[in-house]
């Protein structure tokens, strides 16, 4: 595992280091999300809030990261609504795509936040239950499995108080670059 978090450049080393450090067992399972963990949830937190900002894709859909748990391999992130983000002209609902990423965005930040590294998506599964109404998407992503090549996050997108609009299962890779 490299030194630097998430998608962490060299020149980003002054940035915290790893987000965690999992002890892979030897079914390819981590020994559990509890156990990971070099920085607590508030550094977590920050380093998702500045790795949400980078990719030029993000600067169109604005994630903002709310709430990170380690402990539970949880990750919370909202999306601030714009009537760009609609899927047809004079509907106030917003685009499946849109929800589409919003849940890729928060199942591989879990993820992240678990191994400390990018986890290319591997698979991703979507249920739209109901339209999303215009308003502010909230996504919550929790990590299911840890392997050492493969890892399973699960998210349900909803609004402030809502019932779902969609659930989503995402796989990512856990392997290291190169391996």
């Amino acid at each position: 595992m490299s030194g630097l978090p998430f998608g962490a450049k060299a020149d980003d080393a002054a940035a915290p280091g790893p987000a965690s450090v999992v002890t892979p067992a030897a079914d390819g399972a981590a020994d559990g999300i509890a156990a990971a963990g070099t920085l607590d949830n508030a550094a977590l937190l920050q380093r998702l809030r500045h790795e949400l900002a980078h990719p030029p894709f993000h600067a169109l859909l604005r994630p903002q990261a709310v709430a990170v748990d380690a402990g539970t391999g949880t990750v919370v992130i909202r999306l601030p609504y714009d009537p760009s983000l609609r899927g047809a002209a004079g509907m106030d609902f917003i685009h499946g795509g849109v929800i589409a990423a919003l849940i890729d965005m928060a199942a591989h930040a879990a993820v992240a936040v678990q191994t400390g590294r990018m986890a290319p998506t591997v698979d991703l599964r979507i249920d739209y239950l109901r339209p999303a109404p215009g308003a502010d998407l909230i996504a919550t992503a929790r990590v299911l499995r840890l392997g050492r090549a493969i890892a399973r996050a699960d998210v349900e997108v909803g609004g402030a108080g809502t019932q779902p609009y969609a659930v989503g299962r995402g796989t990512f890779s856990t392997l290291a670059p190169g391996a």
